[in-house]
């Protein structure tokens, strides 16, 4: 019996500022909407038994129109294609207060979607497989008192357990994150055929038969470099658990410079080094400048490093000064238009009366539009 089982598909989440030129939406959204939408394709084409999601299917409690729409129309083909598909919420998606309401109530009436969002374990039961699904989602009792609830049952040939939690033991599986739930690896037990796991953003197998299938997409930079995709298990068959690796975007965390004792020459030289190594095109990419003194940063060419990296989906660039009295701060520049800084300050600035609002807005325009390229940079520099 095939099973796929992916998590933290963070269905709406968006970052940095590069618009998709076909959709006019961030690219990271369609960045993100792409992974799901290739595990689908491949779900289709391989048609398993069973779909597990484990949590965090959006990246927010209320998750935009266009998400849900996006969400929706993939799960109607699997239902089209009578695939059934069970989900839970996470940690991301679940609401502190109950009567809040759930995204999930959207999917109840999907043929062949069963969501699990109501904080408390459900069993989901398939007959015609002789699967059992026991499914517990994120919970503000407490995931060990959910997990007591749950009891093998003999009559089917497969049991599974389904969370999304973080899990300690040998080792330790967390996010570090608000809300997240943590569970001792020796409360999962042993008597389970798979456990399917959410949360840790890694594919990882954390012994016995649990498993993180791991997010879809890389979501920070400590995931640069990851492979990311779903898991695929053939219960019954050769018993291996197989990771499915998706076609992402590349984000790369370069080897940093450390500018220590060089020049401002030398100091460049490196930078547009890594940046040429790199190939920056529609790549996310971050540099780190260690050890660098005040006075070298002080003159150092960022609309060089800038033209350097204009095709870059994000480019950032993360100073460690050390200041001329010995001590030390960081500053990160990731290079965006000083005009759409500015009117993201505008929008966000808390000011009631709209028309002036309006004109302020206009008038930095203005301002904006007279200065030369040279002053410009020197703004963004500082």
């Amino acid at each position: 019996m095939k099973i796929l089982h992916l998590a933290d598909t963070h269905i709406g989440y968006s970052a940095y500022r590069r618009v998709d030129s076909a959709s006019g939406l961030n690219q990271r959204e369609v960045d993100v909407y792409g992974a799901l939408e290739e595990f689908v394709e491949y779900a289709i084409d391989t048609h398993p038994d069973l779909i597990l999601h484990a949590g965090d299917l959006f990246d927010s409690v209320r998750p935009t129109n266009r998400a849900i729409s996006h969400v929706l129309d993939l799960m109607l083909k699997l239902s089209d294609e009578e695939i059934p598909f069970v989900v839970i919420s996470g940690n991301h998606e679940t609401p502190r207060l109950r009567e809040t309401g759930s995204v999930f109530r959207l999917f109840e009436h999907i043929e062949g979607v069963y969501p699990v969002y109501a904080g408390e374990y459900e069993p989901i039961r398939f007959d015609d497989i002789g699967v059992l699904v026991h499914a517990i989602p994120h919970t503000q009792n407490g995931i060990g008192n959910e997990l007591e609830k749950v009891e093998i049952d003999p009559g089917f040939e497969y049991n599974i357990l389904m969370l999304h939690a973080g899990v300690f033991g040998v080792s330790v599986f967390r996010q570090g994150v608000f809300n997240e739930e943590i569970i001792d690896y020796e409360e999962l037990g042993d008597q389970f055929d798979y456990i399917a796991l959410g949360h840790y953003h890694k594919a990882v197998h954390v012994g016995g038969n649990a498993y993180y299938s791991g997010s879809t997409e890389r979501l920070s930079f400590t995931e640069a470099g990851e492979p990311k995709g779903f898991l695929e298990l053939d219960l019954g068959g050769d018993g291996l658990v197989r990771f499915k690796k998706l076609r992402l975007r590349e984000m790369l965390d370069l080897e940093p410079v450390v500018a220590g004792g060089l020049t401002q020459q030398e100091v460049m030289y490196q930078i547009k080094e890594r940046i040429r190594e790199a190939g920056v095109r529609d790549k996310i990419i971050r540099l780190k400048v260690k050890n660098i003194p005040f006075s070298v940063y002080n003159t150092i060419e960022f609309d060089e490093i800038k033209r350097l990296t204009s095709d870059a989906v994000h480019f950032e660039i993360k100073w460690d000064v050390v200041r001329e009295d010995g001590g030390t701060y960081s500053s990160s520049i990731s290079f965006r238009s000083i005009k759409d800084e500015f009117e993201r300050y505008i929008q966000g600035y808390d000011l009631e009366d709209e028309a002036l609002k309006a004109t302020l807005h206009d008038m930095g325009l203005r301002v904006l539009e007279s200065v030369s390229g040279e002053e410009g940079e020197d703004i963004l520099k500082n």
